[in-house]
């Protein structure tokens, strides 16, 4: 069976057309994007409550329904803000849920907030249960009015809800939202004082003016040929038909109309609830968002095509691409594919050298067949081509071709023994089979734990395992397969020593000398071997003590994100004026192109991880600056910081690169937790002025706000009831007058415009407007009117406008933001001792978390090694079963532990910081390092020379497997070079913990493991030794006591 495909070459060369075609078809079949997809664990319930309080909000709203949800078992975490007017819950799902359990685990949220709306008190809007959508914008297009015209936003409204329909029927779209665009609605402008002379509250007239819009059914006339629909005519259908409506009647028997006390005009809403600026222009954005596993690059041709018929149909607008994902897509799987095309270049030059060109040919084949081979798995395994999936395939390339190379050594070395190919091919299989299945699998258990980790840092991360495993056991399969047909075929025959070395490989007999005195000082004092190869991994052990923690890196990209947090009880057009500000200064700076605002709420997610789930918040600006390049953006990064610290001191101006991994509020959360407001108010000021102390970081904030003025109209109640005035009717006459009430509708073709009626702007701007206003006792013509200021008095008041709870407990979460690219750990070691300098003390019933980016990464590490635990025990199993043996497993073992620290060694070496990704290569180089020690091992156990005693013969079987090993190394360290090269901040952690160990790691194959054999040896010896001395003297009656 082992000589199978070499003896029928009709099936080896049908397999590799197989091959080659299935792996075709994926590469043009897979789906293209630039970072994986996420589940979509996280989202919200918004629950608007008009008028209330925080405090109400909190007990009313927020309460029942977090009572409900943490009811659910799929529930990981709940954070909750209750703000003056409406509650926002912010929810994520347990890690460990498959995405199928997310999707029913969305469904038992909205079944309970279903079942607590009847609770909610009066005047609450109907909960909005949101899911966030994990994923950038693949598309997203600003449309400006032409610099130097007033802006006319009805219009660009209109025209983005048209480009939007046009993108959301693109076949592959998954969603499309407008961000900035303009409310239009019919405005009813009533005189407050002009009403209440009628006896009318704003209120009442919009009820009256309502009830004048018959759009109602009136039912439908029957009979035995026919059905014909009744409607009332008078539905609103222009300004002037809701001008004539009749709002009350004079004694004398005259209608007073509408147009007698108000004004009544079309518009835009005021003030907007959102914004959006493309420069210092108004814009409206249209984002498209692709399903995830499909060709980003197919679907934005598509979408680009309806881009520009659309933009030859408009005219007098411009219209822009401010952001395409697939530009990225491109550029960064066309750099991995550079990197996987330069690393195969490599591998076989390294073959060449040590192998000779025929070898390396026959080996260099595995790398393309293994390459289709995992594409085509990929397919079968439904993910698409991203920089983690492809990434995945150039670590793997210096992996997946260590089986061939030492294959095709093995068979050269029973060719050079003068067995003939066929009989080579068998015996070579025969005693490569196990230990490669070992080293295989060892591989295998090693990358598991990255394929098989949960939750948002293991979707990110897991295609690299995946990748590399299918690599692997591809390479396994080609090389018991299809390789040794291909080494005999194009066999040279007998093998000539002292060759050319393009033939036979770069040999030196002096340095094999050298490396024979070395083997010969290791077999005569095995101690010094393994001390030797305990000395750099022990420097590794030791230098990771001095390694910052990090997380994930920023990437680069020539954008960045911004973020203006303005005063909470800031109007959006302060937030515009501070916006348009903001843009001068960022403008300013050489090298920004151009900057993109939202404001009100979070704008279009340009990356994938990027936190998009504020609204209606007025105070709130985020968007991003589009830079000349990455290294621009690194560049300017620091300096835009400074600057707009400078120029917004009293506002929270954050200038943030994009960074990779699970989405986080800020590099440092301290959430203070416990019961009583003004306590936890002092607390997080305390240890918040600690933070902000501490050196690196640029801004602070906290999520409860105490101290925020409200205008607070204080009523003598018998006063009002001897007005005829109860508080409740005080209430909502106020609450329509400045945020005015509901009056119909008006169709303008398929656009429905709201008839809002609300008091004359002059009459609603500030708090004199409040007493000075007349209240008429409801239902009472004839009454004059009471000013309000008769019944009360009006005055501000700190009140608290946010509570936030966290899984139901109240919370106080100080935020930390860092300076770019600083790291949080070593910032947060250095609050924490000054913490503990400051004597902060807790009351009971008090406590601080630590989260950010130290929680996150410690949530992720326990992912990783939960899952490791288990697949390092199937490897320890395996290395058992190949070796047969406990004692060879534990040196195979020790060396993988040992490999560690060289990996650690590694990223100290390269001055990385000891990141999740270093953590990562490093479980990942324990699969691979041990590769070479199961090799040795086994040739050792295996020869008949080293059994037989012989002089030398540990000696010449190291150097015998010395070829492959040093091999296999240098096309390990090979395939990363293009990675170490490139110095992506995100990649380089990574591949300094592999490539630097694998370089270690050849040492511990080639001088610990012999080592260790030679130990084992020898106490074998002297256990058979000292057994058969045991058993002369038995024989002997030695061990026959004297008699006595």
């Amino acid at each position: 069976m082992s000589t199978l495909f070499y003896r029928y070459a009709r099936v080896t060369i049908l397999a590799i057309f197989l091959l080659v075609a299935a792996g075709v078809a994926a590469f043009f079949s897979l789906g293209r994007q630039e970072d994986p997809s996420l589940t979509e664990r996280f989202g919200a319930i918004i629950t608007p409550f008009p008028g209330a309080s925080a405090e109400r909000v909190e007990a009313l709203v927020t309460a029942p329904l977090e009572q409900a949800i943490l009811e659910l078992a799929e529930i990981e975490e709940l954070e909750s803000d209750s703000r003056n007017g409406v509650s926002i819950i912010q929810m994520a799902m347990r890690d460990d849920l498959r995405p199928d359990q997310v999707d029913e685990g969305w469904t038992l949220i909205r079944e309970q907030v279903d079942s607590v709306r009847p609770q909610l008190p009066q005047g609450t809007g109907a909960p909005d249960v949101r899911r966030h959508y994990m994923g950038a914008a693949t598309l997203v297009i600003g449309l400006t009015w032409p610099e130097g015209r007033e802006p006319n936003l009805a219009i660009l409204t209109r025209l983005a809800a048209d480009l939007e329909d046009r993108l959301g029927n693109v076949s592959g779209t998954d969603e499309t939202r407008v961000f900035g665009a303009a409310e239009e609605e019919i405005r009813v402008l009533v005189d407050p004082d002009a009403a209440a002379a009628l006896g009318l509250t704003v209120g009442e007239v919009a009820a009256r003016v309502a009830q004048a819009d018959a759009k109602t059914p009136a039912g439908e006339l029957r009979n035995g040929e026919v059905n014909l629909s009744v409607e009332v005519a008078g539905e609103f259908s222009s300004l002037d038909r809701i001008r004539t409506v009749p709002v009350a009647e004079t004694p004398e028997g005259d209608f007073i109309r509408l147009a007698d006390i108000a004004s009544v005009e079309k518009g835009v809403r005021l003030p907007a609830a959102t914004l959006s600026f493309h420069n210092e222009r108004r814009s409206v954005l249209v984002a498209a968002y692709l399903q995830p596993e499909l060709r980003v690059d197919a679907w934005t041709d598509r979408a680009m095509a309806i881009v520009d018929q659309f933009t030859a149909e408009t005219h007098g607008v411009d219209i822009e691409v401010l952001f395409r994902q697939s530009d990225y897509v491109e550029n960064r799987l066309n750099g991995l594919a550079t990197n996987l095309g330069y690393s195969a270049l490599i591998v076989f030059a390294v073959l060449f050298v040590m192998m000779g060109w025929r070898a390396a040919l026959i080996v260099g084949s595995a790398l393309p067949l293994t390459v289709l081979l995992v594409l085509f798995l990929i397919r079968i395994y439904d993910e698409p081509l991203h920089q983690m999936s492809v990434t995945g395939i150039v670590v793997a390339l210096g992996l997946l071709i260590d089986n061939a190379i030492v294959v095709v050594d093995e068979f050269r070395l029973m060719r050079a023994r003068g067995l003939p190919p066929l009989d080579a091919i068998n015996k070579s299989l025969r005693h490569l089979f196990a230990p490669l299945l070992a080293s295989t699998l060892t591989t295998v258990f090693a990358f598991a734990p990255i394929a098989l980790m949960p939750g948002a840092a293991g979707e990110f991360i897991s295609m690299i395992g995946i990748s590399v495993i299918f690599a692997v056991v591809a390479s396994f399969v080609l090389s018991m397969t299809v390789i040794p047909a291909l080494a005999g075929w194009f066999d040279s025959g007998l093998p000539v020593k002292n060759g050319p070395f393009w033939r036979n490989g770069l040999s030196s007999r002096s340095l094999t000398e050298i490396y024979r005195g070395v083997l010969d000082t290791i077999v005569a004092r095995p101690w010094t071997g393994l001390a030797a190869g305990l000395i750099l991994p022990v420097a590794g052990f030791y230098a990771a003590t001095t390694l910052p923690m990090q997380f994930f890196p920023a990437t680069d990209r020539d954008m960045l994100q911004i973020e203006l947090v303005l005063p909470a009880n800031t109007s959006i057009e302060e937030t515009e004026r501070q916006a348009l500000r903001a843009t001068e200064v960022l403008r300013a700076h050489d090298g920004v192109e151009e900057v993109v605002w939202t404001l009100g709420e979070s704008g279009p997610r340009t990356y994938y991880n990027v936190a998009g789930n504020e609204s209606a918040s007025p105070y709130l600006a985020t968007g991003f600056v589009r830079t000349r390049s990455a290294d621009v953006t690194r560049r300017l990064l620091p300096a835009l910081q400074r600057d707009v610290l400078e120029a917004f001191p009293q506002s929270r101006f954050l200038t943030l690169p994009f960074e990779q991994g699970p989405p986080i509020p800020a590099p440092i959360e301290l959430s203070l937790v416990g019961p009583d407001l003004a306590v936890l108010n002092r607390l997080g000021n305390e240890v918040r002025g600690v933070l902000a102390e501490t050196p690196g970081v640029t801004a602070t904030a906290a999520s409860l706000r105490m101290g925020t003025p409200v205008a607070r109209f204080d009523v003598d109640e018998v006063s009002a009831r001897m007005a005829g005035v109860r508080l409740e009717d005080l209430a909502n006459r106020l609450r329509a007058e400045f945020d005015g009430a509901p009056g119909g509708s008006v169709l303008e073709g398929v656009e429905e415009l709201p008839v809002r009626v609300i008091a004359q702007e002059n009459r609603r701007a500030s708090v004199s407007d409040i007493s000075g206003a007349l209240m008429a006792a409801p239902g009472d013509p004839s009454s004059l009117g009471s000013p309000l200021g008769s019944l009360g008095s009006v005055s501000l008041q700190p009140e608290v406008s946010n509570i936030s709870r966290l899984d139901g407990q109240r919370v106080n979460t100080v935020y930390g933001y860092l300076e770019p690219y600083m790291l949080p750990a070593p910032v947060l070691d250095a609050f924490m001792t000054r913490l503990d300098e400051a004597g902060i003390e807790l009351p009971p019933g008090y406590e601080l978390r630590i989260g950010g980016e130290a929680d996150a990464r410690g949530d992720a590490m326990g992912d990783l090694f939960g899952t490791a635990i288990p697949l390092l025990i199937l490897m320890v199993g395996s290395v058992v079963l190949a070796f047969n043996s406990f004692r060879y497993a534990a040196v195979v073992l020790v060396t993988g532990f040992l490999s560690v620290g060289l990996a650690l060694f590694g990223v100290w070496m390269f001055g990385m910081p000891l990141g999740f990704n270093a953590i990562v290569g490093s479980m990942g180089l324990v699969g691979v390092s041990i590769n070479g020690t199961i090799v040795v091992l086994s040739a050792l156990r295996t020869s008949t020379e080293v059994k037989d005693g012989r002089t030398g013969a540990v000696q010449d079987t190291v150097i015998d497997a010395t070829r492959h090993i040093v091999s296999t190394t240098l096309t390990t360290i090979g395939g990363f070079a293009p990675l170490l090269i490139d110095g992506d901040a995100f990649w380089m952690p990574f591949a300094s913990a592999v490539a630097g160990g694998v370089a270690g790691s050849a040492l511990l194959a080639l001088i610990f493991a012999p080592s260790a054999f030679v130990l084992l040896q020898r106490l074998e010896a002297r256990k058979a030794g000292f057994k058969a001395r045991l058993k002369a003297r038995a024989r002997s009656g030695a061990l026959i006591g004297p008699a006595e």
